[in-house]
């Protein structure tokens, strides 16, 4: 902006300003501004003339909006608190509007530079939360939904096969027993061909249920916000849990499944004591492969035996490092030559998993989980109550012996 242009905008606030001309103290404060940049800029280019003008317009200006700052000003003057009679702030003020009308006027002329309100607050006593009654809900806040206990990160069923089963008490399967009697074997020219054998055995598992329910009341269903949605979340992963004990540890007494670590269900890892807990399950995978021939392609550890790999220190210069053979993947998945390793919270201490989980294990569902409401049941239609239940209906076919084996991180020998 040319300095002439500065010093007009300038004259023209500050005749504005002069004949109170609505939104004149914005524009001056905006000319003031531009001045001001004006200034900065002549004092980068040493112009001293140019420099002079502007601080005397300059000056001018701070005045005009010195004067109109001044003739904006209103007096509130707050008199002692009486106990005479209760008025509110408006009745007040319209009284000392009405007294200081001719003042008014006389501001309007220009002729006046000030107007004085006298707002004589008379009350009782001061306003405070106090003397607030009934509810208190204006000055509370709250969180929508309903803060739930944990959840576990992951479950049984995460790692294993989960397909659907049709009706029946019993599930049945035919599996390799043994290796059976004689081999194939090289033969010479009008020799006699070696016979051999396989042995076959059918087994089956039952379907078993697992369910529970509770009771709560109609009231409860209509005026808690956020339960039905607390409900369908949290009663599934109640019976998730016991799903993975059974899954794991079940004794297969019915109603029972026969969980992978119950005896006849799996290997026992063949190395103990104070072994690094890598190596151990380095070992346990050859073993599943070089002995039964299984495909090592999970590992389950509890929580705190998975974290001890990430504390793990390089000899010699300290540095946190992964054990040989251990990676971290850009995917978030920990894995021991390639096999990936889960967290399963259900591991009794020290319990671990080598396993060929996918041809090993399947769950079968009968009856996926749901959950039910029920009106009719019991005395809930005299008392206004409602009966919820979750359950499911599964059977868990493990297909050998040796498709599973359990280690122990502990400086203890495996069982």
């Amino acid at each position: 902006m040319e300095i002439k242009e500065v010093k007009d905008a300038i004259d023209l606030a500050a005749k504005e300003l002069k004949d109170g001309v609505s939104g004149a103290q914005e524009k001056a404060t905006s000319a003031l501004a531009d001045a001001k940049k004006a200034i900065e800029g002549l004092e980068l280019k040493a112009d001293k003339s140019e420099l002079e003008k502007l601080n005397i317009v300059l000056t001018d200006l701070e005045k005009s909006l010195k004067d109109a700052e001044d003739r904006l000003t209103i007096k509130f003057n707050h008199k002692a608190f009486k106990e005479e009679k209760n008025e509110t702030f408006e009745s007040v003020l319209g009284k000392a509007l009405e007294d200081a009308t001719d003042n008014i006027a006389k501001f309007n002329r220009g002729e006046t530079k000030k107007v004085t309100l006298d707002l004589d607050l008379k009350a009782v006593g001061a306003i405070s939360t106090g003397n607030v009654t009934g509810s208190t809900n204006w000055g509370a806040q709250s969180r929508s939904g309903i803060i739930t206990n944990p959840n576990a990160p992951t479950h049984f069923r995460d790692f294993a096969k989960v397909l659907a089963a049709g009706p029946g008490t019993d599930f049945y399967f035919m599996r390799e027993d043994g290796e059976g009697e004689g081999a194939p074997a090289p033969v010479a020219e009008g020799a006699l061909k070696p016979q051999f054998d396989v042995d076959l055995v059918e087994d089956s598992v039952k379907f078993e249920t697992i369910a529970g329910w509770l009771l709560m009341s109609r009231k409860a269903m209509l005026n808690i916000p956020g339960l039905m949605s607390f409900l369908n979340m949290r009663l599934p992963e109640k019976l998730k849990t016991v799903e993975d004990q059974q899954a794991l540890y079940g004794n297969g007494t019915s109603p029972q499944i026969k969980g992978i670590l119950t005896a006849g269900n799996f290997v026992a890892g063949q190395v103990g004591g104070a072994t690094p807990l890598v190596e151990k399950i380095i070992k346990d995978i050859s073993l599943l492969e070089d002995t039964y021939n299984r495909s090592a392609n999970g590992v389950l550890l509890k929580a705190s035996d998975y974290y001890t790999f990430f504390l793990n220190k390089a000899s010699g210069s300290g540095e946190y490092d992964l054990p040989q053979g251990v990676t971290f993947g850009a995917d978030g998945v920990l894995r021991i030559l390639g096999i990936p390793v889960g967290k399963l919270q259900a591991l009794a201490t020290n319990d671990y998993i080598v396993g060929d989980f996918k041809g090993g294990v399947e769950i079968y569902q009968q009856e996926a989980m749901q959950i039910e409401m029920f009106a009719q049941d019991g005395t809930n239609v005299r008392t206004n109550q409602v009966t919820v239940r979750i359950e499911e209906t599964i059977a868990m076919p493990v297909y050998g012996s040796n498709y599973f084996i359990k280690g122990s991180s502990s400086l203890v020998a495996p069982v």
